[in-house]
């Protein structure tokens, strides 16, 4: 039996526990058809060269705490002794500056949120985290600290934003000057997680240039690090033409091929475990059974649980539907508020199990 649980705003949660059926894919009639599909359902070209999200784990033999990755993510988060050559950077200004603010404010994070997020896991959603395999977060941007907070058992994350990828800084190239303009523009990159517990994408969009912070990836690398968890790699993930998704090395340099999305492989408890994180626009005209992504997503190891919080309810358009019927079928269990699927979409099967928390309050207005 399949189970929902809904809960207010001020809480921003909605559970769904179900088993993966192919009598949960019927379509709204309202939705759009995709995009150029042909009737005679030619829709899947032959797929050269798809990996799989997180499908070989990495060595966890080779890993070395002190590795590049590793080290810069640590100079980010504060955290010294895991930040090798960079060590000494953490006793500049800047960098002693940005220490600093980072413990005040997650020490304030935890009393206000993180305690009480982990408390409410661990008594309702604890068979979560010991039966499934993936989480799959759309609408995430670089918010891996509320992913690995409601779900640290899993062994695969996959978040899907519109936010850039970018790059971590090169911390050991940077000037006095470079580094005090960096760390400011961190903590302001910061800001709303800290204070909202998301992350608004049209001020991301302006806080992650190239000039200033780069990307989601350092903010993804800072909550790894912040997390208690180590990174032991990092690859971007490639889309070649519209029948290859490849993973490539870190010093990717193809120009007419950029990246769409990385992959963080971490050390998790003394397991190893991957992240990915996708810039891709999920809207039915770019992801429908034509897509190469969409298949590619269909091979996210099972079982599988969706989580969707703070996401502007774009689930409730019939632009979305292909996204909302997507997870609808691939998931195992759904945790999300009501800004994600409508409620109507899972009481309608007669399938899921409902329980609902708290007390509703009126959605918040468009920014």
């Amino acid at each position: 039996m399949k189970k929902i649980v809904l809960l207010p705003l001020s809480l921003i949660l909605l559970l769904s526990f179900c088993q993966n059926e192919a009598s949960k894919n019927t379509d709204d009639k309202k939705t759009e058809a995709p995009a150029k599909q042909d009737s005679s359902d030619k829709t899947a070209e032959k797929i050269a060269n798809i990996t799989t999200p997180a499908s070989n784990a990495f060595d966890i033999k080779s890993f070395d705490v002190k590795n590049s990755f590793n080290a810069t993510a640590s100079v980010l988060a504060g955290v010294k002794n895991t930040a090798g050559s960079l060590t000494n950077f953490l006793d500049s200004s800047a960098w002693k500056e940005n220490a600093s603010f980072i413990d005040s404010s997650w020490a304030r994070l935890e009393r206000a949120r993180l305690g009480k997020m982990r408390t409410w896991r661990d008594k309702e959603i604890t068979g979560i985290n010991q039966n499934e395999k993936t989480l799959f977060y759309p609408f995430s941007g670089p918010d891996f600290l509320t992913a690995y907070t409601f779900f640290p058992n899993v062994e695969k994350y996959v978040m899907l934003g519109l936010e850039p990828i970018g790059k971590l800084p090169e911390i050991a190239k940077m000037k006095k000057k470079d580094a005090e303009v960096y760390v400011s523009c961190f903590k302001t990159s910061l800001a709303d997680i800290f204070n909202k517990s998301y992350f608004i994408t049209q001020y991301m969009g302006r806080d992650l240039q190239n000039q200033k912070v780069n990307g989601t990836l350092p903010i993804l690398s800072f909550f790894i690090k912040r997390t208690g968890n180590e990174i032991a790699d990092i690859k971007y993930v490639v889309k070649l033409n519209k029948d290859s998704i490849i993973e490539v090395p870190y010093d990717y340099k193809d120009k007419k091929n950029q990246p769409f999305g990385v992959r963080i492989d971490i050390v998790s408890n003394g397991q190893p475990k991957s992240i990915y994180y996708f810039r891709y626009d999920v809207s039915n005209a770019k992801f429908n059974d034509t897509t190469v992504f969409l298949k590619y997503l269909n091979k996210m190891q099972s079982p599988v649980a969706t989580y969707v919080k703070s996401a502007s309810y774009l689930l409730h358009n019939d632009f979305m539907s292909n996204m909302r019927k997507f997870i609808l079928a691939k998931s195992d269990d759904v945790v999300e508020d009501d800004t994600g699927i409508p409620f109507k979409y899972f009481i309608e099967k007669n399938d899921w199990v409902t329980k609902v928390y708290g007390e509703y309050q009126k959605p918040v207005k468009k920014l």
